[in-house]
């Protein structure tokens, strides 16, 4: 079906109406990317309305902020007027309050000041919102505040109401009833100080979760008078867990006579801020944002990056806190000291995660994703786990002995604990001891259901269990910190002396698996890698058929095979079989972005930030990769931003930082952050042909294509991404003899993303190449197929069991 264009914007579905017209989603099919398009009433006497309409909006687009919704164009398109807005995906805060009640501290905190910046901002340039109130502002999954409509609501006739999902709003030329301050009943004026008030009335909502003023059954007239002669009761009175910091902000901000409110937004924000500083220490938004490295970013993108990170760790209120079922595995404390054992701690603790994760309806989080920090409780807290195992241990010629303790971080108590105490160090009987008393504990307090035995099989050789440790300790050093080459091969060495002595230990195969995919994935090797991979994740689960690291990476292999059907049946059993696995989360959503199923793609990114916000830079990544497609460029931005508040030097998401940078058109940018990732790491592939595509367009091509090597080709090989990637750059360079066959390797490696592809800016010099457009039509007709098998798949999947009580 065609759609009906509006200058640029292709009308997608109609999304609602009123007295003043109608809204649509629709695409911008120029700059590529979502708008609300609202197409204004032509009825008659309302030319006068309509006019002063287009002039609000048109001064309301003046206001660039990452919290106020953005107004792209005001026009007139065959005598009807319209405005194209930015399309925020998120639900309101009038329907966050509806749904959640009170809104915990630290959701008021990171809401209200992304209101207040927002707000601060219109109100420097001049400009009067009018009509602040929840149902206008939005805050997306990710944890965005954005205010919505800057001077478009005012001019609405008296007698109009605004539908809001069951309830009707009325208003007034002035704004809402519900939210006007009491001078404006008697002078008619909206200022900065309304504003400011119903900014109050929108924080004394979030913290009670009621209005300050409204009676059940009340009259809008009794609400009026409320309003202008009435005070709230106190919040405190609800309810005392309420800072009194913020009871003396909202009582300020709601003052009747307005020269008691605060002077400005700019002043109110100042109480918010120190607000932030008075909440208890082990909260994350006790941290202050002004501290936060952030590289070549303003500090006001710190800021809004950092409150909406905390928002979506918030959001929902106690559903966020730790599950009952979660434990985070600390790194064990090698107390001898010896110098031989590096890493062994991490690696330790990473096996004894590995045997705990086998438990289906218990939450793991590895050590390796764990923050440093002194105090395990703290670390628990921060990680939103309800237990924290923690050990040491010592290593002599004569004996290994381990000491392990299972802490209740609510509680403040020891759950369990023990001493192990062996010749030589067998780890999987270590692993099992410590997983069953872990297991027994929990079971028999009522934390976790009943499941079958998960032991594994005792190594034939245990004394192997020390060199299968310096062997994960070697490549958790290559693929944490060093990424050298050195250290890669000696993983390589020592797991190959592991098996040589017992070649049925299915950890050490499928860590050596492993070890040949990172050659892959660094340019180090090609598809002779991959074959490798393939038989040691092949005998790893004959050995043992529930190995968790086999069977993910085995998905990586089954794509790199071009069997991408078996790859989704593989996902869908691990989504059955390991519902809480962070790692099975993160490859699923993978997979379905790689599909051009963003939708599902984004479900499994924001579980996986569920069950582990310790690794939320990786999520962040691929969210802003999605947004990217979806042509929602500020939202991949702020991904990005939340991302490097928590890791400033992560690689992967300044790649993703150079690439945006280069989607925009701003290639300094683009070329200093990529250029930056490859002098600290020269490993990273996929930056290569991002910076090869930016040198294009500098005109740089002899530059350019000193990057694509022999190893950036290897890497492409066997990566789906990568092949794409270098298609593009191709594609770029009029080479389509290299680009089509590196579009249709991306495929075969399992890069369905039509979505994607067939908009692509950088391939429509190609639009009209026959070759090119019958790869789109297959492409296009794999997508529908495999959105039918994603619905079919998951329609039979048990739903994730929520935590027992």
């Amino acid at each position: 079906m065609k759609h009906k264009l509006i200058k640029q914007y292709e009308i997608v579905r109609r999304l609602g109406s009123g007295g003043g017209g109608v809204v649509y989603y629709a695409n911008d099919t120029r700059l590529l990317r979502p708008v609300v398009l609202k197409m204004l009433r032509d009825s008659g006497g309302t030319d006068m309305m309509r006019g002063t309409l287009l002039r609000e909006a048109r001064l309301a687009s003046a206001i660039e902020h990452p919290n106020v919704c953005s107004i792209y164009e005001v026009g007139e398109f065959e005598g009807a007027a319209f405005i194209a807005m930015q399309y925020v995906p998120g639900r309101t805060l009038e329907e966050l309050i509806r749904h959640e009640g009170p809104l915990s501290n630290e959701l008021i905190v990171s809401i209200s000041m992304q209101i207040a910046d927002g707000l601060a901002e219109a109100h420097r340039v001049g400009i009067v919102h009018r009509d602040l109130k929840p149902a206008n502002i939005i805050i997306t999954d990710g944890g965005l505040v954005k205010i919505l409509d800057f001077g478009l609501a005012k001019r609405q006739p008296a007698a109009e109401t605004v539908e809001t999902k069951g309830k009707r709003d009325s208003t007034s030329r002035f704004g809402t009833i519900a939210y006007m301050a009491p001078e404006q009943f008697v002078t008619g004026h909206s200022s900065e100080q309304s504003d400011i008030f119903a900014f109050g009335v929108i924080l004394y909502q979030m913290a009670s979760g009621r209005h300050p003023f409204a009676l059940p059954g009340a009259q809008q007239a009794q609400l009026a008078r409320s309003i202008q002669y009435s005070e709230p009761q106190p919040l405190r009175e609800q309810r005392p867990e309420i800072p009194a910091e913020l009871e003396t902000i909202v009582a300020k901000a709601m003052a009747k006579n307005p020269n008691h409110r605060y002077a400005s937004v700019a002043e109110m924000l100042d109480s918010l801020r120190t607000l932030v500083r008075s909440l208890p220490a082990d909260s994350a938004s006790s941290q202050d944002p002004g501290l936060v490295r952030f590289p070549a970013a303003p500090v006001e993108d710190k800021k809004i990056g950092f409150f909406s990170m905390l928002a979506e760790r918030w959001l929902g209120g106690e559903k966020t806190d730790a599950a009952s079922n979660s434990v985070a595995v600390l790194p064990f404390a090698d107390l001898g000291g010896v110098a031989e054992t590096p890493f062994y701690g991490v690696a330790l603790a990473d096996a004894v995660s590995t045997r705990l994760a086998r438990v289906p309806s218990l939450v793991v989080r590895y050590s390796s994703q764990m923050p440093p920090a002194a105090d395990p409780l703290e670390s628990g807290r921060k990680l939103l786990v309800n237990f924290v195992l923690k050990g040491s241990f010592v290593r002599s010629e004569k004996a290994f002995d381990l000491t392990w303790q299972l802490l209740q971080v609510a509680t403040n108590s020891v759950r369990a604990g023990g001493t192990i105490s062996v010749k030589s160090l067998d780890l999987v009987a270590i692993q099992n001891e410590i997983a069953d008393q872990v297991y027994a504990s929990l079971r028999g307090s009522g934390y976790l259901q009943a499941v079958a035995g998960t032991a594994e099989k005792p190594s034939k050789t245990p004394q192997i269990s020390e060199d299968y440790l310096e062997a994960r300790a070697l490549l958790s050093s290559f693929m944490m910190h060093s990424a050298r080459r050195e250290d890669l091969e000696a993983a390589q060495k020592k797991f190959t002396e592991v098996l040589e002595r017992d070649p049925s230990y299915a950890p050490a195969h499928s860590g050596l698996g492993l070890v040949h995919l990172q050659y892959v994935h660094h340019g180090f090797g090609g598809l002779s890698h991959v074959m490798a991979a393939q038989k040691c994740f092949e005998r790893a689960l004959e050995s043992d058929p529930g190995s968790m690291e086999a069977n993910l990476f085995r998905v990586n292999i089954l794509l790199s095979r071009g069997e991408k059907d078996s790859a989704r049946h593989a996902v869908r059993h691990l989504l059955e079989s390991s519902p809480n696995s962070f790692a099975v989360h993160i490859v699923a959503g993978m997979i379905m972005r790689l599909d051009g199923q963003y939708d599902l793609a984004m479900q499994q990114f924001n579980t996986a930030l569920q069950l582990n916000p310790a690794n939320a830079t990786m999520v962040y990544n691929h969210r802003a990769r999605i947004y990217h497609y979806q042509g929602q460029v500020e939202f991949a931005h702020q991904e990005i931003r939340k991302g490097l508040t928590l890791e400033p030097r992560h690689p992967l998401l300044r790649t993703t930082l150079g690439y945006l940078y280069y989607r925009e058109g701003d290639l300094t940018n683009a070329v200093q952050v990529l250029d930056s990732v490859l002098q600290e790491d020269p490993t990273l592939r996929l930056a290569y042909p991002t910076l090869a595509m930016c040198l294009l367009a500098l005109h740089q091509p002899e530059k350019a294509a000193a990057l694509i090597t022999e190893q950036t080709l290897s890497a492409a090989e066997a990566d789906s991404e990568m092949a794409y990637r270098l298609a593009t750059f191709f594609a770029l360079a009029n080479d389509l003899g290299e680009a089509l066959p590196w579009l249709r390797k991306a495929i075969y490696l399992g890069n369905d993303n039509y979505p994607w592809f067939s908009k692509n800016p950088a391939w429509a010099k190609l639009q009209e190449n026959e070759d090119f457009q019958n790869i789109l039509k297959n492409l296009k007709k794999s997508f529908r197929q495999n959105t039918t098998r994603w619905k079919q798949l998951l329609a039979t999947l048990p739903q994730r069991e929520a935590e027992p009580e």
